[in-house]
């Protein structure tokens, strides 16, 4: 049985100021990104028990839950470990936690899906021994509601939006979310929505380029959680499905 240091893999981090958006806090997206570096660092550390038994993959959805905001300066310690193993694809949990007070200011749960050089890749079964059974949020069921009342915008995605692997980042996703919430709010459509979020959910369905041009929708569902869904112009092909859940804070 492997050692639990080897299963759950520990990272400093200190928030930079680039990284605060107009309310001086952590941006969902800047969040996604910090998360998306520890991966990055997780792979780096020598007794890391996965490193080698994945050949690269690509984020399928991912899952956030805010809990208390960040702020410059803030140093965290974020857990980063495997949450659940399919046959292609597999999870993985974050806990994000401030060491100043010991909070738990987020958590996360990404899915990737394994690839080889062929497509999706079936993992090795070994993979499947190293899943810690810690707490990760599950991902929002996607509302299949009433979509009368929606609200949406357009635009030309940029070549600034593009990460190393020549597609749109993940976390641009998230940042497009947050900007449609915040022109819908600020257009006075009931689909806006104030405030932070506590939670936001995102599925990745297609690739998106630079020069692209897209379209999102957004919606109140029927929980009370706005639903949004980027196409690609003219097709209608859907790119992406999020949720975000909010309050006044």
């Amino acid at each position: 049985m492997q050692d639990q240091q080897q299963k759950l893999t520990l990272i400093r981090y200190a928030v930079r100021g680039i990284e605060l958006d107009a309310t001086g806090t952590a941006s969902p997206g800047w969040v996604a990104r910090i998360l998306e570096h520890t991966r990055w660092q997780a792979f780096t550390v020598d007794d890391y028990a996965p490193r080698g038994l994945m050949e690269g993959g690509v984020a399928r959805a991912g899952t956030y839950q805010y809990v208390e905001p960040l702020r410059h300066g803030d140093e965290l310690e974020i857990a980063t470990w495997v949450a659940r193993v399919g046959r292609t694809s597999f999870d993985f949990g974050h806990r994000m936690v401030r060491i100043d007070d010991g909070a738990v200011v987020a958590r996360a749960r990404m899915t990737i899906v394994n690839l080889g050089p062929g497509g999706p890749a079936p993992l090795d079964p070994v993979v499947s021994t190293f899943v810690v059974d810690e707490p990760a949020p599950a991902a929002l069921a996607w509302p299949e509601g009433d979509r009368s009342h929606l609200w949406t915008r357009s635009w030309t995605v940029r070549p600034s939006d593009q990460d190393s692997f020549g597609h749109v980042n993940q976390a641009r996703y998230v940042d497009y979310i947050e900007d449609t919430r915040w022109f819908a709010a600020r257009a006075g459509h009931r689909s806006g929505l104030e405030g932070k979020p506590t939670s936001l959910s995102v599925e990745y369905v297609r690739e998106t380029h630079a020069g692209e041009q897209v379209q999102m929708a957004t919606w109140v569902t029927g929980g009370g959680s706005r639903a949004y869904e980027l196409t690609r112009k003219p097709s209608g092909e859907v790119l992406m499905r999020g949720q975000v859940v909010g309050d006044a804070r």
